[in-house]
Formats: C-alpha cells, structure tokens, sequence
C-alpha cells in the first residue's frame, strides 16, 4: 500500500492570486499582519489602544466628556484660535450627545436588524410634539405633567407607535420597506406643518393642533426627583447619562440571544426563518426599540431647546443620521457615536475661519503623512509642490503680472497668509475658484484610479487646487465649506472602507 503523500506547498504569489491557505485563520493572520505594519509613534500608539482593555478605554472616553466642559474654558489653544466662548461648546456637546443616542437607535433598526427605516426621524418628533402637548401651555388650561411621568409615558408610546409602524411593514422587504417608512416620516412633517385648522366633529370652531411652522414654544425643562435642568451644561450631563445608560443597554442586546438572532435575520432572513427564528416579532421588536431610544432623546431635546418646530424634523434630519452611522460603520456601537461626533462638531468649527484653515491644513498633512510611505515620498510630493507653485508666482510675475492681481477675501492666520502669497490669486478669483472646485473634486476622484508615478504628480496638482480653493472661496463660506468637506470626506471613505470606519467588511462567497 503506498504512502499517502502531502501536498505539494503553494507557489510563491498563490496568496496574492487570492488562493486560501489550508490550515491558517485568514483574519487572525491578517490582524497580526496589520498590527505589524505599524510603526512610529503613531502606529505604536494606536497598538497600545488596541490592547488596552476594552472598560477601561471606555472609562477613559467617559472621562474626557466628563472634563469636556470643565476644561475647554481654559484652554489655551482654543482662546489662540479666537474661541473663547465657552457656553457655545457645551451647546455643541450637547447636540453631539443627543444625536449619539438618536443615531444609537437608528443603528438599532439598520445595523442590527437590517430593517431599511426612513421614517425614523418621525419618531424623534412624535416624541418632540407629545412632551409639548403634555409639559406647555398649548392645551387650554396648560398640562403641566412631571417629567419623571411624561418621559415614560412618551417613550412607550412612540415605541408602541414603532410596533404598529413595523406590523403593517411585515411583508414588505429592502426598497418597498423604505419608500413606506419614507412616507410615513414626510407625512408626519406635513401634518405638523398645517394641522392648524382642523375641524373636530364635537366642536364648533376649528382648532390648532401644531402651530403649523412657528411650532410650539415655552415647553418645560426636565424636572427629576425636584431637581429642574435649566443650564446647557446641567443639559449636557443629562445627555451624557442618557447615552452612557442607552450604550450599555443596547451592548447587551447586541450580545444577547435577540441581538444575534437580529444580524443573522439581516444575513439572510429567509435561512433565519427555516432555523425558527420569529423574524416578524423579531422586526416589531426592532422598530419599538428604535422608536424608544428616539423618543428619549427627543423628549429631553425638545425640552432643552424649550420648543418644537416641523423643520427640525424633516428629511435632512434622516440624511445626517443616516450619514452618522454610515460614516462610523453600520452595527457599530462606538462607530455610532463617533459618526455623530463628526457630524455635528466638525460643521460648527467650520463655521471660525482660523480654526478651519488650522484643520484643513492640518488634516491634509497628517493624511499624506499617513499615505505617503516612505518619508521620501512625502517629501517628494510636499517639495515638488511648494517648488511648482513658487515657479508658477514668479513666471506669472514675469511674463503677466495681472494675472495676479487679485487679494484673497480673508486674511486669517500666518499659515493662510503664507500660503496666500504663494498661490497665484487672479482678480476674478471667485468666478475662477467656482471652476477649480468642481476640477478639486475630479482630481481627488483620479486619484484612486491613476496609477504611479502619475498619481503623484496628480496629487501635487490637486494639493495647489485646494489650497487655491479654501483661500479663495471655502475660508469665508462656512455653509459651502461643511456640505463640500463632509460630501468629500464620505465619498473618499465609502471608495478606500466601505464598511465605515469601525464597521466590519462583509465577505460573501460567490
């Protein structure tokens, strides 16, 4: 009887022709590759975080929004850059926080469940409006119900609002699910916007149930045991509570025999349903915890902004969220919030110019410092530009000097005048910025797809583009300036890490 023998080893390049290497974990050896990849300071920086374990990285997180607002008054950085206003910080950290545990519930629904919902900014204001018809003036007499009452009277019924929503969606599934839901959340806007004069049967006069678009004013701060929020900052720890209680509620869910059975209905619902999984009290259970989550944030935010107003609730509402936890990665806790933090405190420091160029400038290096691999090709790329775009000044100096006869609109900081005088700024320069902004995005596109060694001289050209860009025309306008970078900036991601920045890849086998 002959020997069996062993197979013959894998030819040098099999790996990289995607062959599977028997016996070896792919991811536990791609995790150790990637962490050996690392080096400097910054990569043995984010392996001591990696190995940190994972309570006390939270407790540290928890920490620092602790001392947020007890330290950002002080710092010395901030007041450089002109921010010393202490009071609008906290008020973005609040808004930060309240969008956290919103987008945390809509991570609920879509991340776990896989349940396409755009109506859940319906259920944020359901909540909004029932704590101004219980906790105002609105209703003849005013109700003034306590709010450690009428916050879990909101909370439960907006959840049972979500189990009914979710009971006539059953059969539907991906894009019918959507469009239903996305009805639902533009009907709710329309009615808040123009119920104010509707005609009950048992009444002679019509009555006003909304205000239509002036909302409800002068709600109720949020009372608990006796002790009454009014301050932003009494406001931001409530939040900060909230998020902290909700995140670890819903880290056990995800753990939990529910919160698995969540991801393999979102897998495949069909095979879920054959292994007896009740994927339709499964879906009820998923809209009613969504719709909780988003009627506690609302209830609180309604009462800290003191009123309700349709347009706080409409589909932009959707679009950021949805933006959130794209951004941070789908079923991610963590990224959930780190998805809400960029989107709610990145648009509002764009609105200071000096702080913006110092993150613009700032961003921009620290990412080429992180592409470009080695040190000389950084310094390649970085010197080839700053040559180039000196050659360009003096030729444009030599041979038609009004071509740069123009002044940019702000002067900003040393860094923006530098390189302001190293730029070539015509006198239309606002016309001309409209054009090279449309070409900056084309440019950043070619990127991905141009190969080596054109792909850095691309990049050169596209760094002197939007340089030319952000002080000509994106410095000044801060409402441009945020739609442009976050756009950007979720485009560029979704091409180099579809799954988010803390999602999982999904690796289906064809």
């Amino acid at each position: 009887m002959a020997e069996p023998t062993m197979p013959d080893p894998p030819a040098a390049g099999a790996e990289d022709q995607g062959d599977v290497r028997i016996g070896v974990d792919e991811w536990v050896s791609q995790v150790e590759e990637r962490r050996l990849r690392r080096s400097g300071r910054l990569g043995q920086l984010i392996n001591r975080w990696e190995t940190t374990p994972p309570n006390l990285r939270a407790g540290f997180i928890v920490l620092l929004l602790v001392l947020m607002p007890l330290v950002t008054g002080l710092s010395p950085v901030l007041a450089a850059l002109g921010i010393t206003n202490n009071l609008a910080i906290v008020r973005v950290g609040t808004m930060f926080l309240a969008f956290a545990v919103l987008a945390i519930g809509l991570n609920v629904v879509v991340g776990y469940a896989g349940l396409l919902d755009l109506g859940f900014n319906a259920f944020f204001g359901i909540a909004g409006y029932a704590y101004a018809y219980l906790s105002s003036d609105f209703i003849s007499g005013g109700v003034h119900v306590p709010s450690i009452i009428s916050i879990p009277l909101i909370v439960a019924f907006t959840a049972g609002f979500g189990w009914v929503l979710g009971s006539s969606s059953l059969r539907l599934r991906g894009d019918y699910l959507a469009i239903v839901t996305l009805g639902f959340g533009l009907l709710f806007f329309q009615l808040t916007s123009t119920l104010t004069r509707v005609q009950l049967p048992w009444l002679d006069e019509p009555v006003d149930l909304t205000r239509g678009p002036n909302g409800i004013n002068l709600l109720d701060n949020v009372s608990i045991f006796g002790y009454t929020f009014n301050t932003n900052m009494e406001y931001y720890y409530l939040f900060l509570v909230m998020l902290i209680v909700v995140y670890l509620l819903v880290g056990r869910i995800r753990n939990s025999r529910v919160g698995r059975a969540w991801r393999a209905m979102r897998e495949d619902e069909l095979a879920a349903e054959v292994m007896g999984m009740p994927t339709r009290n499964l879906k009820l259970l998923a809209f009613a915890i969504g719709a909780a989550i988003a009627a506690l944030s609302g209830t609180v935010f309604a009462a800290w902004q003191g009123n309700v107003v349709p347009i706080r609730y409409n589909v932009l509402l959707l679009i950021n969220l949805y933006a959130m936890i794209v951004l941070g990665g789908l079923a991610s806790l963590p990224g959930a919030v780190i998805g809400a933090f960029i989107f709610t405190v990145l648009p509002d420091l764009l609105r200071n110019p000096e702080l913006a160029g110092f993150l613009f400038y700032t961003v921009g290096i620290g990412s080429l410092v992180i592409w470009l691999r080695p040190w000389r090709r950084l310094a390649a790329v970085l010197g080839g530009t700053i040559a180039a775009g000196l050659l360009l000044k003096v030729l444009v100096m030599l041979i038609a000097p009004s071509l740069d006869a123009g002044t940019a609109p702000a002067q900003g900081s040393l860094l923006n005048q530098l390189v302001q005088l190293w730029l070539v700024i015509p006198t239309n320069f606002t016309l001309v910025g409209n054009a090279v902004i449309a070409l900056s995005l084309i440019l950043a596109l070619l990127l991905f797809v141009v190969k080596d060694p054109w792909r850095m001289v691309l990049l050169g050209v596209t760094i002197y583009a939007l340089a030319f860009v952000w002080e000509t025309r994106l410095a000044t306008e801060a409402s441009v300036t945020r739609i442009l970078i976050i756009g950007v900036t979720l485009v560029v991601l979704m091409i180099r890490r579809p799954q988010g920045l803390l999602g999982k890849l999904r690796v289906t086998i064809v």
